[in-house]
């Protein structure tokens, strides 16, 4: 066995997961969760990478993670993400009209670094059979830059990727989540970050839609801190240790003063599922599943499920077989679906 480290890089944490994917079979080490120091990262992109660098190895010392290939996964963020269509075409047919496609309509530059998959099939008016690619584009000085962040801290870069791309790996290999059976239905997961959350729509392996929406547990942060002057110490812990949906008379303040923030969310999510809905044939949505720093809002599962009517958790592990993943931080997740490489 082999085993790599994962790292997945957001705008205020990081996260690392140590394992190893072989066979079809994915083997978890362990993981753990990091505060960035600030001034590291600047809008998603790296500002100072030398301090970032010493950080990271001082992180895995710290982490005592020991294996020295690399699996770097950002946010979708950095990226230009589009969805396209193709009749069948041999390979070098199809890179040259992706690559176009990608210049052409969406002005990305010929320097950019473009990878693409495939990921279901549609028709077009007449009926025709087309494949449909997922591409993104990330400028090749972006890409420059975290691969010199993993040789100032001593590892070797095996794959960059984005969350998108991870968390499709993780929705491919998987057919259960929290040991229940995905079977033919079509459940959605929430990503709820710092500053950006993600919201994935899927059946059992096979993703169908994803959406990023600019907003975040930041948010909840800013509030906690200019109406109730909590430091970012009091804020963490409030969060975890505080139900403010509970209807109490200590509780009802907080629920108030974040109040606009939640219900914004609650009616963006509203919108996705209603765009899903009318795009998509395969069926409504049947369940959530809420990873992410975020997901540790105490009370927020149940508010979510009750405000969208739709049955929701926390998710906790995903399986394939008779092989259970858990995840013991749900920020830990993107980290974690990284480890799984078709491709080796």
């Amino acid at each position: 066995m082999s085993n790599k480290i994962s790292i997945d890089i957001g705008s205020k944490n990081l996260h690392i997961a140590e394992g190893d994917f072989q066979k079809g079979v994915l083997t978890v080490k362990g993981g753990q969760s990091f505060e960035l120091p600030p001034g590291c990262i600047a809008s998603e992109a790296i500002e100072d990478g030398a301090l970032l660098a010493e950080s990271l190895a001082n992180y895995l010392k710290a982490g005592e993670f020991t294996a020295k290939e690399a699996i770097l996964t950002i946010n979708a963020t950095h990226a230009i993400i589009r969805e396209l269509d193709f009749p069948k075409a041999k390979p070098k047919e199809l890179d040259s009209m992706i690559k176009n496609e990608m210049y052409q309509t969406f002005h990305v530059l010929n320097t950019d670094v473009i990878q693409y998959k495939a990921i279901g099939q549609t028709t077009d008016n007449d009926g025709a059979l087309l494949d449909r690619y997922r591409v993104a584009a990330i400028e090749h000085d972006n890409v420059d830059h975290f691969h010199t962040l993993l040789e100032r801290a001593g590892l070797k870069a095996v794959a960059m990727d984005i969350n998108v791309n991870a968390i499709d790996k993780m929705i491919q290999w998987a057919d259960s989540l929290n040991e229940k059976a995905i079977d033919d239905k079509t459940v959605m997961l929430v990503d709820f970050g710092h500053s950006v959350t993600t919201i994935y729509i899927c059946t059992k392996n096979q993703p169908l839609f994803y959406r990023n929406l600019s907003m975040g547990s930041a948010e909840i942060d800013g509030v906690l801190k200019s109406t109730f002057y909590m430091d970012e110490a009091d804020a963490v812990e409030f969060k975890k240790n505080t139900d403010i949906f509970a209807n109490t008379t200590d509780a009802v303040p907080y629920f108030e003063a974040l109040k606009p923030f939640l219900y914004h969310m609650n009616d963006e999510i509203r919108k996705l599922i209603a765009f899903y809905s009318n795009r998509n044939k395969e069926g409504g949505v049947s369940s959530c599943y809420v990873f992410g720093q975020g997901a540790e809002l105490a009370g927020l599962i149940d508010y979510w499920g009750s405000s969208l009517n739709l049955p929701m958790e926390k998710l906790q592990s995903f399986s394939r077989g008779g092989t259970v993943v858990n995840v013991k931080h749900p920020a830990q997740l993107n980290a974690i679906a990284a480890l799984i490489r078709y491709q080796e």
